[in-house]
């Protein structure tokens, strides 16, 4: 069953810090701590953040309004696999005391805090940023379907009334959405190796959500060799029948 991560002061410093660094990094500042961020500015911020990348094989899949910020997830088209979530932090907005909304973060593209930074594999802290470990998605022990019973579990127990949305699949753990009344309410996720549940405190109330680029289907790794395997065992046989064909041609 999952266990719920919580955030304690020294983990959210180091955290907060890692935000300093990466975001004045690779984002940089885009509006002023006072202005005005409308949803069509997150968009086109997150894409422009997108485009700096240069990688051709990420795409901005959503981007989320909700109460303090903004909230994009990218995948990889030739896995359909999640790679990360960005955020925007409006300004003003309230979290650890405003240090988000009310300081030099506000208005600038970063890493989403918790599983984004800790869990993912590829291209969080404990992977690709800093090269401590890699694993694969194919390595995660629990399914998209057991992280979503154990999203329901873990949100029957500590919200009820709350249901847990489909499991959307990243390096070392799924991401869910969280639902009240049919409707988006907040966000959560589940490590992929251990089930563990981080229910996602910062975003404050949903408010709208823009569509980029529809996520195609992961493409499992069973399903890539399968493919290849094919093509190996109908090659020879369409080799054979070219010597065949042109023989016919010439009677």
């Amino acid at each position: 069953m999952g266990k719920c991560l919580r955030m304690k002061t020294g983990v959210a410093v180091v955290v907060l810090l890692l935000f300093t660094v990466l975001s004045v990094h690779v984002a940089g500042f885009a509006y002023a701590q006072t202005q005005t961020i409308t949803i069509d500015n997150a968009v086109q911020l997150f894409q422009d953040y997108l485009a700096r990348l240069g990688n051709p094989d990420l795409a901005l899949h959503e981007v989320e309004e909700y109460q303090n910020n903004f909230y994009a997830s990218y995948f990889e088209k030739s896995t359909g696999i999640f790679a990360f979530q960005m955020l925007i932090w409006k300004p003003g907005s309230f979290w650890t005391g405003g240090m988000m909304g009310s300081g030099m973060m506000a208005g600038v593209v970063m890493p989403e805090p918790g599983p984004n930074l800790m869990w993912n594999t590829k291209y969080g802290v404990m992977g690709g940023m800093m090269g401590v470990y890699r694993q694969t998605q194919s390595g995660m022990t629990v399914t998209a379907a057991q992280a979503k019973a154990l999203a329901q579990q873990y949100l029957d127990s500590n919200f009820p009334g709350e249901t847990a949305g489909d499991a959307d699949t990243y390096y070392g753990y799924y991401n869910i959405d969280v639902l009240k009344g049919g409707n988006p309410f907040g966000m959560l996720s589940v490590n992929g190796y251990t089930g563990q549940v981080w229910y996602h405190s910062w975003h404050g109330a949903y408010i709208q959500t823009v569509e980029v680029t529809p996520a195609p289907s992961p493409v499992s790794e069973f399903g890539q060799a399968s493919s290849i395997l094919i093509l190996i065992l109908i090659l020879p046989g369409v080799l054979l029948l070219l010597p065949h064909r042109r023989e016919h041609r010439s009677t």
